[in-house]
């Protein structure tokens, strides 16, 4: 069943220049981008840095306005709440406040998305506060009962954020997404900023959680690896656009487009006796997303393009069990 249902969804952020800040010219962050979630499942969304992807997630829990002035979203969000659809890109501040609870977000940067004032246990409770009416003491068993969740015991909740690693900083992040009980996480790349071995344990955390509470999951990173571990499905976006969509390991065992071919020839394969198949290695810059190729965005860089992907944007097409948009493969 249908959670969620991203549809043309668009982004423009305005450059301003001159005297008087006038708007000038704009990026087209995200262009005409569509999926749907379904209820439990983990869709990943990967890319290049710059492609848009943090846009969709900060779009989706519709918190763009409130970052960006003069910040033009169009297209539908829809939401399929317990009391019906409501689309979420049509909401104001005021209207979206209800809908807040069932859908939170996990930022990328343990470090600045703490408030450094605020100990572990306020950090949690806040979320409660605002949105749930719960008394004082059962807001307390609350905290206590996720954080002992994410791994603290009560003896860290009263302490700050700079009294903890990266990884535990995010456990906390991820603790506060939860407080809620929400229906809907995105998390914006929330293993980037950390080692490694502590990589592991946090999208390990986030699976165990996800089977407990039933947790929907938009993944946003740039890691592969990471996105294939935790996804039932992946979206390839390229300058603002989904190229490949489909089952998760579909696309890691095979992909179609080229540039979802070009992204995985670049992972790291940790056995030296695998056989892989040579790098793919791009031709030129990702192109400005102020002047956009016409077309095809990657026909700049692309090793298969004719002289026809310059003319229009190619439309998703079924291919072998996923959606792909080139029309040469």
């Amino acid at each position: 069943m249908k959670i969620l249902e991203v549809q043309n969804l668009r982004v423009g952020f305005p450059v301003v220049g001159g005297v008087f800040a006038r708007k000038i010219a704009e990026v087209r962050a995200v262009d005409g981008v569509s999926f749907a979630l379904e209820q439990g499942e983990t869709l990943g969304l990967v890319g290049e840095s710059g492609c848009g992807k943090s846009t969709v997630g900060r779009a989706i829990v519709n918190i763009l306005r409130a970052m960006v002035y003069g910040v033009e979203i169009s297209g539908s969000v829809i939401y399929h709440s317990p009391s019906g659809p409501v689309d979420l890109a049509k909401l104001g501040r005021a209207e979206m406040r209800p809908y807040r609870a069932d859908i939170q977000m996990i930022f990328q940067d343990p470090y600045s998305s703490l408030n450094p004032r605020m100990t572990v246990a306020q950090i949690v409770e806040e979320p409660m506060t605002i949105h749930l009416h719960l008394g004082a003491a059962e807001r307390k068993d609350r905290v206590a009962w996720l954080l002992a969740k994410v791994g603290f015991t009560k003896e860290q909740v009263n302490r700050y954020p700079h009294e903890f690693s990266g990884g535990q900083r995010q456990r906390i992040g991820i603790a506060r997404a939860l407080a809620t009980n929400p229906k809907i996480v995105i998390a914006d790349e929330p293993v980037s900023a950390l080692d490694v071995s502590i990589q592991a344990q946090v999208v390990n955390l986030m699976q165990d959680l996800q089977e407990e509470f039933g947790l929907s999951y938009i993944f946003i990173a740039h890691d592969l690896s990471v996105v294939r571990h935790i996804s039932n499905r992946i979206a390839v976006m390229y300058l603002g656009n989904i190229v490949e969509i489909g089952p998760a390991e579909q696309i890691y065992r095979n992909p179609m487009h080229p540039y979802s071919r070009a992204l995985l020839s670049a992972v790291p394969r940790a056995d030296p006796d695998v056989k892989r198949e040579g790098r793919i290695r791009l031709v030129g810059d990702v192109p400005n997303p102020i002047r956009k190729p016409s077309g095809c965005s990657f026909h700049t860089r692309c090793p298969i393009a004719k002289p026809t992907c310059a003319d229009a944007v190619p439309p998703l097409e079924m291919k072998d069990e996923r959606w792909v948009a080139c029309p040469w493969v």
